[in-house]
This record gives structure tokens, C-alpha cells and sequence, in this order.
């Protein structure tokens, strides 16, 4: 997997943490806050009181623990939970408790024009017809896609046994909640939220959070009605993990 795979990591973490978790620059015609993340002309709905160059002090119902009931059901913070605990020693070799290792699979997922070609270790459910594919970065860090039949389940990144993205889908659609939930470089922090939106449909709704190293609410737009996030994204972002045909049936015949 090498050098490619640590640049489609690498990248893949910058867009979905780092440019949310610590701001972006942010310019502003006729004094309006623009969102750093969507192109400029969709944005003639979307209301915006908060930017990188204009943070706001975080009122009591949005502080971003994990434990606030605001922003994550008690039901939320228990699968999160599941979800820390279950993939605390999963690897590409040793898949999660209950599955079996079926293939490698060969994927591709696109980032602006450069698409990228990766390896994932395919697992099965021995007691459901549930699926997860595995693709570690390096030692220390692992993204994992579970699934249900119906494309039901989520994506999540993990870094030294704390998650740190993680993506909830419905028919494989983005449905429900989409955060990034601590510092890269502070994994040991369990406790906090560094980005929090849900998305129904495929679209989001509601609030999109980032917060400050300091706690203050660094970006904050508020979408009345669906809105397609990723259409509009101002870095082009296909989430899909596309399967290509491969022959590869055990991981000595993989070069990585």
C-alpha cells in the first residue's frame, strides 16, 4: 500500500479533521461570515454566525463533550463507545471480534481530479450478514467501513484507540451523525467533540459546529432546509469506497 496509501490517509484526515477542527481562512464580501467548506455561490441560504476570524463564546447547550445530551443521545454516546472499544486492536490482520477474514479487496475513492487505488481487508460476520473492510494506514491508525446488507452503518477512523472521525449511513447515504471528535495530536482525549453535523438523507440539516482549542464555537452555520453538502463542497470529495476487480485472495500476494 505505501507511499500512496499514506498520502490518501494523510489527505483524506486534513479534509475531514484537521481544515474543520482548526478553522480555515475565511474572506468576506459586504461584511457577510462565509463557511470556509462550500463554494462561494452555494451558500445564499446557508446562515453563518461564527468564522475562523470571528469565533463566538460557546453557550452551555452546544459545549462540545461528548456527554451533552444536545448534541448526542445517551443511545449516540453508547455506540460510540462500542464502536472505541471494537476497534481497539484491529488490524488489516486481525479483524473485528465475531468476524472472519474473507478477502483483499482492491478500492478507489476520488479526491478533486486524483483518484486513489487502496487495499482493504475484507471481513464477515459470523453470526449476521454484517461486513467491515479494514484499511490501516499505519500502525496506529485504521479506517474501517461496516455495513449492514441493506448499506446501512458507518465509516470511522481510529488513531491510537481513540476515534477520530466517524460517519453514519442509511442505504449507504449519509444519515445521521458526521463529527470529528478530538485533536489528531491529542488522541488521549476521549471527552470532547472537535466538529459535530448530522446529515438525513444524504444531505445535511441543521447545525455544522467547530470548535476552538479553547472551547469557543470557530465556525457555526445553520442549514434550514436539506442541503447537499458534498455537491457543493468546495474541495471535491467522493466518500464512496468504489470496488475495482482484483485476483488477490491472501495478503502475501499484496505488495504494500
Amino acid at each position: 500500500m505505501g507511499s500512496s496509501m499514506n498520502k490518501y490517509m494523510n489527505l483524506r484526515h486534513l479534509i475531514l479533521g484537521l481544515n474543520l477542527l482548526f478553522g480555515a481562512c475565511i474572506t468576506s464580501q459586504a461584511e457577510r461570515m462565509i463557511f470556509p467548506l462550500l463554494t462561494l455561490e452555494s451558500q445564499s441560504n446557508i446562515i453563518v454566525t461564527a468564522d475562523f476570524d470571528h469565533p463566538k463564546p460557546c453557550p452551555p447547550e452546544y459545549t462540545n463533550l461528548i456527554s451533552n445530551t444536545n448534541l448526542f443521545s445517551l443511545a449516540e454516546q453508547k455506540k460510540l463507545k462500542e464502536v472505541t472499544l471494537k476497534y481497539q486492536n484491529v488490524t488489516t490482520n486481525s479483524g473485528p471480534a465475531g468476524s472472519i477474514f474473507k478477502r483483499w479487496g482492491l478500492r478507489q475513492e476520488k479526491v478533486e481530479t486524483w483518484t486513489n487505488t487502496f487495499w482493504v481487508a475484507c471481513f464477515a460476520y459470523t453470526n449476521s450478514d454484517n461486513q467491515d473492510e479494514i484499511c490501516q494506514n499505519s500502525p496506529g491508525c485504521v479506517v474501517a467501513r461496516f455495513r449492514a446488507r441493506a448499506g446501512d452503518g458507518y465509516d470511522v477512523s481510529v488513531i491510537n484507540g481513540s476515534i477520530f472521525a466517524y460517519q453514519e449511513y442509511k442505504n449507504e447515504l449519509l444519515n445521521g451523525l458526521f463529527v470529528v471528535l478530538h485533536d489528531p495530536n491529542n488522541p488521549s482525549d476521549q471527552e470532547h467533540c472537535g466538529m459535530w453535523s448530522r446529515f438525513v438523507k444524504g444531505k445535511i440539516l441543521g447545525k455544522f459546529i467547530v470548535w476552538g482549542k479553547d472551547g469557543k464555537i470557530q465556525d457555526l452555520a445553520e442549514f434550514k432546509e436539506p442541503f447537499d453538502f458534498l455537491k457543493n463542497a468546495s474541495t471535491k470529495l467522493d466518500l464512496a469506497w468504489t470496488k475495482t476487480p482484483t485476483n488477490k485472495t491472501n495478503s502475501a500476494q499484496i505488495q504494500k
